[in-house]
């Protein structure tokens, strides 16, 4: 189907952007140095590289501006955590304002350990969503606890509670399992093995 856009033939730059008209639009880090195609409609703009569209933004009409996405920088932060304190994409109004105070308290309690533990963070996002993320970003905020371990808790937490923990029927036990009893511990034997006694 013919699609109302103008195609136009891109290069990625050194930081992961490509200028379509007077703005520029970024595109995962791993496109650097590529040739792309835009493919630029009334509303937004299509990136594609091998017949795979590898990012989309909305249009902008306005000149000179820079539109970003946070997760199109995620593998070169995780190797240069420091940068994510002055990222334009972490700037974005996009991005919800509890990610900022997060990622403010693990740098003040971590230093540059907190910043690359906070893009480890924001990776979980390609595996449980924005949405569950923010979640249990809120939910260790409430708890006053700024680590990467809580958080990750509290994402197993949310993404499991659907999962029922159900007990095997008594027609579907097997037979043996019905008569075993488990024996009550002999205290003695152990004072016995210790070498102790009984009081």
């Amino acid at each position: 189907r013919f699609e109302a856009c103008k195609l136009l033939s891109c290069k990625v730059n050194k930081t992961s952007l490509i200028t379509v008209e007077t703005n520029r639009y970024s595109v995962p880090c791993s496109y650097v140095g590529q040739a792309v195609w835009a493919k630029i409609f009334v509303d937004r703009v299509i990136v594609v590289a091998q017949n795979h569209v590898i990012a989309e933004h909305t249009r902008s009409y306005e000149r000179g501006q820079m539109i970003t996405v946070l997760d199109h920088y995620l593998e070169v932060l995780l190797k240069k955590p420091r940068a994510i304190r002055d990222a334009h994409a972490f700037q974005s109004k996009e991005i919800p304002d509890v990610f900022k105070r997060f990622h403010s308290k693990m740098r003040e309690q971590e230093g540059s350990a907190g910043d690359q533990k906070f893009i480890r963070l924001l990776l979980l996002h390609r595996d449980i969503g924005m949405e569950n993320l923010t979640k249990a970003l809120l939910e260790a905020e409430k708890a006053k606890v700024f680590r990467y371990e809580k958080v990750h808790e509290i994402i197993q937490s949310l993404t499991n509670q659907h999962t029922p923990i159900s007990t095997l029927p008594t027609d579907k036990t097997p037979v043996n399992l019905l008569d075993y009893k488990v024996n009550k511990s002999n205290i003695e034997q152990y004072g016995q093995l210790t070498g102790g006694t009984r009081k």
